[in-house]
């Protein structure tokens, strides 16, 4: 993003109210299976030298595997960056790499275990289930009960 103006002090702040997409190469060796453009709501300032404050909130859609039936699934997400990215700016370009602030912050959003399923009746097979965490408490027939009762004597 070019903010030449802004560093030269032309204008006070660039209101950001656009689209980005972040390139598939970025995240096609992570557990992300799409990503959607990513909306940007916010401001770039430039108070003083050495502070370049970016003062936005993003939200998007990622793709992400459920963790239970191992479908895709989109997982709704929004973040806040309110910091100062002046390391970041390419002085020589007069541009600042949104793409990978935005980046570095999806990474953070992508959940380790996410699940849309709610009904677990239909997760069956050959000898399993899948029970929820209240249907394992109300279990009266659970063959490690008294492995558990043991433990937590100790």
């Amino acid at each position: 993003m070019f903010i030449k103006d802004l560093l030269d002090g032309n204008v006070s702040n660039i209101i950001l109210d656009k689209l980005f997409e972040i390139p598939e190469s970025y995240y096609s060796k992570t557990e992300i299976i799409g990503l959607s453009k990513i909306k940007v709501d916010g401001r770039i300032t430039y108070p003083s030298d050495e502070n370049l404050l970016l003062d936005i909130l993003c939200e998007g859609t990622m793709t992400i595997d459920d963790s239970i039936t191992l479908e895709p699934v989109e997982y709704p997400f929004s973040f806040k960056i309110n910091e100062n990215v002046y390391e970041k700016l390419k002085n020589d370009q007069f541009s600042l790499d949104i793409i990978s602030i935005l980046w570095e912050n999806i990474v953070l959003e992508i959940p380790i275990r996410y699940s849309e399923v709610t009904d677990y009746k239909d997760l069956v097979g050959d000898g399993w289930k899948v029970i929820s965490e209240d249907d394992l408490q109300k279990n009266t027939n659970n063959p490690f009960k008294d492995l558990l009762n043991e433990i937590e004597k100790e």
